[in-house]
């Protein structure tokens, strides 16, 4: 039956389930043949649901950015730009901006919930 997927699947799902396959087996105690078959049924799935659909997968940059964004903010002190900048490969101006730009997220955050 495994053989018989790879063959007739298309490439996008056969992937699909190969690393739904893997992340399985890694990430909990499911055996490799059980990790194989849910992980086509998740591709079957998600063929029924989305088939026939253009479909976008974004690398995850943005929350990737996000998370060492807030932990510049984090670590800032409010004198310790330039440390940041080597810290984490940006520039000086780079800093400036995170600074600025999650404070702002956290001012807006914060007073958001002062209204709900």
């Amino acid at each position: 039956m495994k053989g018989e997927f790879r063959s007739k699947g298309p490439e996008l799902l056969v992937d699909l389930s190969v690393h739904v396959a893997a992340t399985l087996v890694e990430l909990s105690s499911i055996d490799q043949d059980k990790a194989e078959q849910l992980g086509r049924e998740i591709a079957d799935r998600m063929a029924a649901h989305w088939g026939g659909q253009n479909i976008y997968f974004p690398m995850g940059l943005s929350v990737k950015l996000s998370r060492r964004d807030q932990q510049i903010y984090d670590e800032f002190n409010g004198t310790n730009h330039s440390e940041l900048a080597r810290k984490f490969g940006v520039s000086l101006q780079w800093i400036y901006r995170i600074v600025k730009t999650v404070r702002q997220e956290e001012i807006a955050r914060r007073q958001g919930d002062m209204f709900t």
